[in-house]
């Protein structure tokens, strides 16, 4: 369901003030600690259209926990961070636009260079992974990086595995055969700029529809079909399992997938661009803002201020969360900001670069 160009003019004029005020809310209460203030989803019907979406308004204020567990982690030699993968507290992925991606392994920061300027990452255990450049999608085996082949800029990212992997482009979706990236679903106007990858069946890729509105795709184990449509663009998607996925909006909207419909979940009139969790009781979503919002089943709470835009999280449980802004690395495992160093130069035989 697509919006009207008089509703999608209203929303912004109206919501550039309602996102200023909430988001110097958020500031004041995180800085003090305190806050009364609280936000409940909005509980939505099921949509019985599987290609609309219910919208239901939901003006909620934000409300802070007392004890934030967030910490600097890391503070990059001015570079850009491009991709984060977690895969314990001890084994962390940050990729940079220096073409360096830096190994946390529970006691320093480390370089394992690969020598292109990384604009996206996906990894999912240190012998699977694939970076992003201008020029092409390497492929990381757990011994050397190999050049794949794509046709344009990638836009987004994402591996369930480390033989199920996609890469949205101009062109489309495309799909990781194990050397190549075949054309999974062409162009059909959509600016996909999100990949949720949960398993070899089930995908979903979120975007911008050449009208504005958002789009949904899922993949169900042999192609890519549109699941729904949004009435404003998508930036992030993600699944905890093939019952539970959330998409944040640009525009502050939050989407929940329940297994038969999306609907809309709660509207906190930030511009989100990534959204991570663990199952239904733990979401994490970050704002262009600098904050990181919390779902904890019921509520969404400001659990963090970053001082810059926060552009991605990734939970590997409950404990072990991490977030990249602009230079910078937070944490929530308060072993690794307490003892994080400078990266240092070299290979270990934990990640063997």
């Amino acid at each position: 369901m697509g919006g009207s160009p008089g509703g999608s003019t209203e929303r912004i004029r109206s919501g550039g003030l309602r996102r200023f005020v909430i988001a110097a809310a958020a500031a004041a209460l995180v800085a003090s600690g305190c806050g009364s203030l609280s936000v409940q989803a909005q509980a939505v019907p099921a949509n019985p259209l599987a290609n609309e979406v219910a919208v239901v308004g939901a003006d909620v204020p934000l409300s802070a926990p007392v004890a934030p567990p967030w910490q600097v982690a890391w503070v990059t030699p001015s570079v850009q961070l491009t991709g984060l993968a977690v895969f314990n507290a001890n084994s962390v992925w940050v990729a940079g636009s220096d073409g360096v991606v830096y190994a946390w392994d529970g006691t320093g920061w480390h370089v394992r260079r690969v020598d292109d300027d990384i604009i996206r990452m996906a990894a999912v255990s240190p012998t699977a992974a694939w970076v992003a450049s201008d020029d092409g999608i390497r492929h990381w085996n757990g011994s050397k990086w190999t050049l794949t082949s794509h046709d344009g800029t990638v836009l987004a990212l994402a591996a369930a595995d480390g033989r199920h992997a996609w890469a949205a482009t101009a062109a489309g979706i495309r799909a990781w055969d194990g050397s190549g990236w075949p054309l999974a679903y062409p162009d059909d106007g959509t600016r996909f700029t999100g990949i949720a990858a949960l398993d070899a069946t089930h995908a979903w890729a979120v975007g911008t529809a050449p009208d504005g509105s958002g789009v949904v795709v899922a993949w169900d184990g042999s192609r890519w079909t549109l699941q729904a449509t949004m009435p404003e663009p998508l930036s992030a998607v993600y699944a905890s399992d093939a019952m539970n996925a959330w998409a944040v909006s640009p525009e502050g909207s939050i989407y929940a997938w329940d297994g038969t419909a999306w609907s809309l979940a709660v509207d906190l009139h930030l511009a989100l661009n990534g959204v991570a969790g663990t199952d239904g009781s733990h979401v994490w979503v970050t704002a262009e803002s600098g904050q990181v919002l919390f779902h904890d089943g019921a509520t969404w709470h400001v659990q963090y201020q970053a001082p810059t835009t926060v552009s991605a999280v990734v939970a590997a449980d409950p404990t072990d969360v991490w977030a990249i802004g602009f230079d910078t690395v937070y944490t929530t495992v308060a072993s690794a900001a307490d003892s994080a160093s400078s990266a240092s130069s070299g290979t270990s035989s934990a990640h063997g670069f």
